[in-house]
């Protein structure tokens, strides 16, 4: 009976923290393939990344000036820059040139509209995708957007298994050598 007591007790707070961890982050929201000839209008121009030439986890978000929720990136603020009031066409290329700043070989960029709860457009976003012998995988960063509170937050990372990649450093293919043979 105690057993039962005490796995019952932990499901409880299994529960209550994912019910809690949900209030906090928000609604999630979902993104979907987009056409750059969607891109109609004003749009205020998020550019994360591009701090160092061998940066991977560099995204640029267009946010349409007219919608209803602005968009936050949710990290600091010396880690992105903002444009406001870019016409459309001029977001796109901006945003296009902005993520290829890496030295790392770029493949394609890939465009992504941000749905908001009702199935309505926040904004986009714009990524690259590397070559995958690069990193495995030509995907390495991993976006999702919430609603909390009025406003989108987005949130930037990459992959687990790229960012343990990258701290690793290159490997030149010779095994480990601090064994000294």
């Amino acid at each position: 009976m105690k057993t039962m007591k005490s796995v019952f007790s932990a499901t409880l707070i299994l529960v209550l923290t994912a019910m809690l961890q949900g209030c906090i982050a928000g609604k999630q929201l979902m993104t979907g393939a987009a056409d750059p000839s969607e891109v109609k209008g004003t749009y205020t121009l998020l550019l994360y990344g591009c701090h160092y030439p061998t940066q991977i986890q560099d995204v640029a978000i267009l946010v349409d000036e007219a919608g209803r929720y602005p968009v936050q990136i949710y990290d600091l603020d010396t880690s992105y820059t903002v444009k406001k009031g870019v016409p459309a066409e001029q977001a796109l290329s901006e945003a296009d040139r902005f993520v290829r700043c890496s030295t790392n070989k770029i493949w394609r960029t890939e465009m992504r509209k941000i749905l908001d709860d009702s199935g309505g457009i926040i904004g986009y976003e714009v990524r690259p995708l590397f070559m995958p012998v690069e990193f495995g995988t030509a995907d390495v960063i991993r976006t999702s957007y919430s609603l909390h509170e009025g406003t989108v937050r987005a949130y930037i990372r990459l992959f687990p298994d790229v960012e343990r990649q990258q701290q690793q450093g290159p490997s030149d293919g010779r095994g480990d050598s601090s064994s000294g043979m």
